[in-house]
């Protein structure tokens, strides 16, 4: 039944190829239709959605989850840090042939970290989860617990390598959510990108090679692939033209024509895509109030992003003043330029992009002569200077008084 399975598919990508208008119809909403049964594209910044197969519906994918954990182990261990292959890690199913591991080998966080996005390491990916959670059932629950941050809402995460499990499943969109954090990490995105490397841990040093087809595409600039039976082909690839970034997943595919999938999905998406100032400084302004004085504030710059028409208004605006220290604004006050706050872009509760909110004058501030904080030594001391005066007067007063008294009663005598 297998090898019949195979013969199937085979048939079928040599039919797509030779045929690719029969089987890429017009799909829904004028956009075309892909292969695969679940894709999505979204812009990388905004987070829109600038394409959808049923990008919300709950799907097995494979290989693709360790850009969760590869994003975790690099928020969760240091540069330099060792991580041990147990027994169990080496027992995991293989899906690399080009380095064995021995039990109790270890490897440094950065040298992980090119194994698993190059090699696909299973047994690597077991290790990073063992070392991070101490058990696969922690470390799935760090995996739910950053998927939920990130806005991946639809997720299960069973495994750190995504090897088959009915409960380990995930959407399209999703997973698009989860390669947007992928980009705020350096480090990971050249690991997705990484073509060759040389590796050494504490017993070998070797050659590693990633076989992946995304590196012929030339707006490629980060991918991810993965497979199982139950998956099919899943692929994750990050790509850019121009100043345009957008983030396309395709899952439950075939090999090659996952790869037509992408090509098929950019080329309907980019087109969309516009540049559009969605803040502009010259006719935006935040005041704040410091110590009772008006700050009005400016942008450091505009920011431009590339968007659909009119979904330019659709975002939102969030400020945050920076905490002052009240002694300093008394001692060197506002000067022009000083970053007093930030503003934050948001989108469909997703963050955008942030901007410092800057000083848009010199603003000097005097110091009252009752001051809450700094007088009150001055206040406790006159307080009871005046304490001590009025006693002292009263004390005198009563003595004169006595002293009247006495007189008066000798002269009666």
């Amino acid at each position: 039944m297998k090898k019949r399975g195979k013969w199937i598919l085979l048939l079928t990508c040599i039919m797509v190829i030779l045929f690719p208008k029969v089987f890429y119809a017009e799909g829904t909403q004028g956009q075309p239709d892909v292969f695969g049964k679940y894709a999505v594209s979204i812009e990388a910044k905004t987070g829109d959605i600038l394409y959808d197969k049923s990008a919300h519906a709950r799907a097995f994918p494979a290989s693709i989850t360790k850009v969760l954990t590869a994003i975790l182990l690099l928020e969760n261990v240091k540069p330099g840090e060792r991580i041990a292959f147990s027994q169990k890690a080496l027992e995991q199913e293989k899906s690399n042939y080009q380095i064995e591991f021995k039990a109790g080998e270890t490897v440094d966080r950065d040298t992980a970290l090119t194994i698993l996005m190059v090699l696909s390491a299973n047994d690597m990916a077991y290790a990073i989860g063992e070392h991070i959670g101490r058990s696969e059932e922690a470390f799935a629950a760090l995996m739910n617990k950053k998927a939920n941050q990130l806005g991946a809402k639809d997720s299960h995460f069973v495994t750190a390598n995504g090897l088959h499990n009915p409960e380990h499943y995930t959407t399209p969109y999703d997973m698009a959510l989860i390669a947007r954090e992928a980009m705020h990490h350096p480090e990971l995105m050249k690991a997705m990108y990484t073509k060759h490397a040389k590796v050494t841990t504490s017993l070998q040093t070797k050659e590693i090679f990633n076989k992946a087809k995304f590196f012929k595409n030339p707006a490629t600039i980060a991918g991810k692939t993965g497979f199982t039976s139950q998956a099919r082909n899943t692929l994750i690839e990050i790509n850019k033209q121009d100043d345009k970034e957008i983030i396309n997943v395709v899952m439950a595919s075939a090999n090659p024509i996952i790869y037509e999938d992408m090509k098929i999905i950019s080329d309907h998406v980019f087109p969309q895509l516009e540049k559009h100032t969605v803040l502009d400084k010259t006719n935006w302004k935040q005041n704040i109030t410091l110590l009772n004085k008006q700050i009005e504030g400016e942008l450091e710059r505009n920011i431009v992003l590339e968007t659909r028409g009119g979904e330019e208004k659709q975002f939102k605006t969030v400020f945050t003043p920076l905490a002052q220290n009240e002694e300093k604004l008394y001692s060197k006050g506002i000067v022009k330029g000083e970053v007093i706050g930030q503003i934050e872009l948001k989108k469909n509760g997703l963050s955008v992009e942030k901007v410092n909110v800057l000083a848009k004058g010199d603003t000097v501030f005097h110091k009252p002569i009752f001051s809450k904080t700094s007088n009150k030594p001055i206040l406790i001391t006159m307080f009871a200077g005046l304490l001590i005066l009025f006693i002292g007067l009263r004390v005198r007063k009563i003595r004169r008084v006595k002293a009247r008294k006495a007189m008066l009663y000798n002269r009666m005598r």
